[in-house]
């Protein structure tokens, strides 16, 4: 079941970032998006909730500050760089893709593992006849498993851990 540590960081995306918010959800992190928020609501929401604001959007992280919310400016326009951002700013060694750690992509909530018995009539017989793992978001149902998009995020990951050695 994945759980988020207790000092662990959590997030408020906002709408520029959307690829950003869906990793960073994979990796484990709780991390709020939403493509239509205002500037405002996010704000608020990220101080009650004591979220990091990730942003692309100056004007929004200089207001973040001022109302004692930490934020990340994102300088850069490609992903790997942005990630380098988020991670210097946080001072994190190393990231990882962990089905048993992952949360929804879609909604953010929690995942936890789920037999694959028990999702036969939902997954194509391919997918099941090539994975063995499986989880399901415990809030919208979708089922997840490692497959080449998960694949393709490890190579992301390697790149991001081999520049903090």
């Amino acid at each position: 079941m994945a759980t988020q540590p207790e000092n662990e960081p959590i997030f408020f995306v906002d709408a520029m970032l959307g690829n950003i918010a869906k990793k960073l959800r994979l990796m484990g992190y709780d991390t709020k998006y939403f493509s239509d928020v205002e500037d405002e609501s996010l704000i608020q929401t990220a101080k009650k909730d004591n979220r990091i604001v990730i942003s692309r959007d100056e004007d929004l992280v200089r207001i973040s500050t001022k109302n004692d919310v930490n934020g990340i400016f994102i300088h850069s326009d490609k992903e790997v760089e942005q990630f380098y951002e988020i991670l210097d700013y946080l001072n994190l060694e190393t990231v990882e893709i962990s089905g048993e750690k992952a949360r929804c992509p879609n909604c953010n909530s929690t995942t936890e593992s789920i037999d694959k018995n028990n999702i036969y009539e939902k997954i194509p017989q391919k997918v099941l006849d090539y994975n063995e793992k499986f989880w399901i978001c415990k809030n919208c149902d979708q089922i997840f498993w490692e497959g080449t998009h998960i694949q393709n995020l490890q190579k992301l990951v390697r790149v991001l851990n081999e520049r903090r050695k």
